[in-house]
């Protein structure tokens, strides 16, 4: 594939897959090429992602009870969805100013994880997600679930809505089974081994974005 001016990329897996780590290893590594490059995330740091992140992390409180605020998918993809489109607006800011964007998380994540409810459809997702930017290129990073797990006991912080064994394995078969229909409206997905060490992990994502896009 041949080089764009912009290219819009995204890091996908499990919560504790790494794409954190990896998205700020290739956004420095864009810079440092002479790429200017913005590294960005979902939940967003705006009103609706801010929201969304208290709502995962139970922080969210009723003012009436004082008990947590629990959603259904349903409405989390709504919230999810409200988020990326003001998200759209920033990434498409970013690349008119010649900036490649690189992004922890974005549309994969929502089919994987809200599709966790039987009466959500890939479809539905897809549907409300119309309308926001679409990626050059998604990786996906594929972790064994103990890998992830044992990862996220070693994390400080209370531990969110998905971060349980079993969700964690609902949501990697999910993550297998959305790459279709992800493709089909939303481009490229590469799915690239995530286990070992951090540099290791890295070269194979410098490799996919150089010979994917030419750029890195």
């Amino acid at each position: 594939m041949k080089s764009r001016t912009s290219p819009f990329i995204v890091l996908e897996g499990l919560d504790g897959s790494g794409t954190t780590t990896q998205a700020k290893l290739l956004h420095s590594h864009l810079e440092h090429s002479g790429i200017r490059s913005c590294l960005t995330y979902e939940p967003t740091d705006g009103r609706a992602g801010k929201l969304i992140r208290d709502i995962l992390s139970g922080k969210l409180r009723s003012a009436k009870t004082g008990s947590k605020v629990v959603l259904s998918e349903r409405t989390l993809c709504l919230l999810f969805a409200a988020d990326r489109l003001d998200h759209t607006e920033h990434i498409g800011r970013e690349r008119k100013r010649g900036a490649a964007i690189v992004c922890d998380r974005y549309i994969l994540s929502s089919l994987a994880y809200q599709t966790l409810d039987p009466g959500i459809s890939p479809a539905w997702v897809i549907e409300v997600n119309a309308g926001c930017a679409k990626p050059d290129l998604t990786i996906l990073l594929d972790v064994p679930v103990p890998e992830c797990a044992r990862r996220l006991k070693s994390r400080r912080g209370a531990p969110t809505i998905y971060e349980k064994r079993a969700v964690l394995e609902a949501i990697d078969s999910n993550y297998r089974a959305m790459i279709k229909p992800y493709r089909k409206e939303f481009g490229a997905v590469v799915a690239l081994d995530g286990a070992g060490t951090v540099e290791a992990v890295f070269e194979r994502i410098r490799e996919s974005v150089r010979s994917r896009l030419g750029i890195g």
